[in-house]
């Protein structure tokens, strides 16, 4: 099967490559991207003093798969003695003085940090503009958007800087982005990755989640990240993640797709989209219709919104400036707050921030957030319904091809329901994956499974299907 960090991993143990090669092209690439304006921080130097110290090692370790591999972590995992922004002002130049549990995993099973990716500010974004660092741009068209938040990660895949990264996703921002890219972004099973030491968005939504070019690429990450960790109190128990060498191509599976949601596609995305249906009836592969009311969808992404926003203006009440973080002085308490969220705080995030804060106010707490929480349920329900009759859930990666910077900042571009369908995944902590398929106007997109939640092996079995069915280099050799 196709796998680039198994191609790498091979010509290590052959000898053919040292892991001192692969840092130096990983920082030759992160220099040709500089323009894309992924990364925030690199870590070179460091890299290129451990790949010395366990290139020595290299024959003691050929079941060890991540042994010498460069990868980058999104800008919210938190990297003792490394600067960890946020993409934020506010943290500028903070330094954590612990490591987030993902960054131990890798770690100790000897994979390579290369550096930090860009994000949106804290994770509050959607679409890769919202950094303090600056606008990310795609990598296959500068004009156009990568998508968010975790638009550093999935660029820094799709140009090769890195095999891997690790992004997080709220509501679709490993997975949307990744169709955008053409890469593939996975959100597994809420709970199933550590989000100890991650800075957080919406801890009931936020998942950890991975982007790598091939599925295959996916379960070897997988394998060495979802664990349990008791430092994460909604951290979840699987005992079986023995992701990769379970990787295996299912005969028929049977999809569901949502009826009516191509009418939210753009024209030559629509024709793509039903043309791959097509393929999979033509492949063996049942397709049954589910018809939700669409209006009632509509809600999807108010309650998103509602319930985000109100978690994110209380997990970031501890951003004061007073004990980290930007500090612009003031004569009291409040003064210091105000002058430096003020100048470290971006529009969006203040936006954000605003609105949390007024559902969060006494009058309006029960009947706009916890309201908000019971149409939540409702949603967990339908979708769980869906997932009752079938193996799988069928959505488009996204509305369209990645959009323009300049449709999104004359807000002549607007997300439809065929993106807001992402959220269910996160509302019920599904497992969720999106693999590309097709380019449109030279541009990638894709299409997304999810599964019932704690599915995960079946989730990248089913999308190692579609994958080997619309990439024929991925299948086995």
């Amino acid at each position: 099967m196709k796998s680039i960090i198994l191609q790498m991993h091979e010509e290590l143990i052959a000898h053919k490559k040292t892991i001192n090669e692969f840092i130096t092209h990983s920082h030759q690439v992160a220099d040709e991207i500089r323009d894309t304006n992924s990364t925030i921080t690199t870590n070179f130097n460091v890299a290129q003093q451990i790949a010395n110290d366990l290139q020595a090692d290299i024959d003691q370790h050929k079941e060890d798969l991540l042994y010498g591999i460069p990868y980058s972590l999104k800008d919210l995992i938190s990297t003792k003695g490394l600067k960890t922004t946020g993409g934020s002002a506010f943290l500028k130049d903070y330094i954590p003085p612990y490591n987030a549990t993902i960054y131990e995993s890798l770690s100790k099973d000897y994979g390579i940090l290369v550096g930090k990716s860009n994000n949106d500010e804290f994770g509050l974004g959607g679409t890769g503009l919202h950094s303090a660092f600056g606008v990310v741009h795609n990598i296959h068209d500068r004009k156009r958007i990568v998508g968010g938040s975790s638009s550093g990660s999935v660029n820094e895949v799709a140009a090769g800087m890195v095999p891997f990264s690790i992004g997080t996703d709220t509501g679709d921002s490993v997975r949307r982005p990744a169709s955008f890219t053409g890469v593939v972004g996975f959100k597994p099973s809420y709970g199933l990755i550590s989000r100890f030491g991650v800075l957080p968005y919406a801890p009931s939504m936020d998942h950890l989640g991975i982007v790598a070019s091939y599925v295959a690429d996916i379960a070897i990450v997988a394998q060495s990240v979802i664990k349990y960790d008791e430092r994460d109190y909604t951290s979840q128990v699987m005992k079986d993640h023995d992701f990769f060498h379970n990787l295996t191509s299912i005969k028929k599976i049977k999809f569901t797709i949502i009826e009516g949601v191509d009418g939210y596609l753009s024209r030559e995305e629509q024709q793509a989209y039903l043309g791959l249906i097509e393929k999979l009836k033509k492949a063996g592969h049942e397709i049954i219709s589910a018809k939700i009311d669409l209006q009632v969808q509509k809600a999807l992404i108010l309650i998103y919104r509602i319930i985000t926003f109100a978690e994110a203006c209380s997990c970031y009440a501890n951003m004061t400036g007073i004990h980290f973080g930007l500090n612009n002085g003031g004569k009291d308490y409040e003064d210091v707050l105000l002058k430096s969220r003020t100048s470290g705080f971006g529009r969006q995030l203040k936006r954000r921030f605003t609105i949390g804060a007024y559902i969060t106010k006494t009058e309006n707490f029960e009947p706009i957030y916890q309201r908000s929480k019971k149409i939540r349920t409702y949603f967990n329900n339908i979708t769980n319904d869906i997932l009752k009759q079938c193996d799988a859930l069928l959505l488009p990666g996204a509305s369209s091809i990645a959009p323009t910077i300049e449709s999104l900042s004359k807000g002549t571009y607007r997300t439809t329901l065929a993106d807001d369908l992402l959220l269910l995944a996160n509302f019920g902590g599904m497992p969720s994956i999106t693999i590309p398929f097709t380019k449109i106007q030279n541009m990638p997109f894709g299409i997304n499974v999810t599964c019932k939640q704690f599915e995960d092996q079946k989730t990248l079995n089913i999308a190692y299907t579609l994958e080997c069915m619309v990439t024929p280099e991925a299948k086995h050799e």
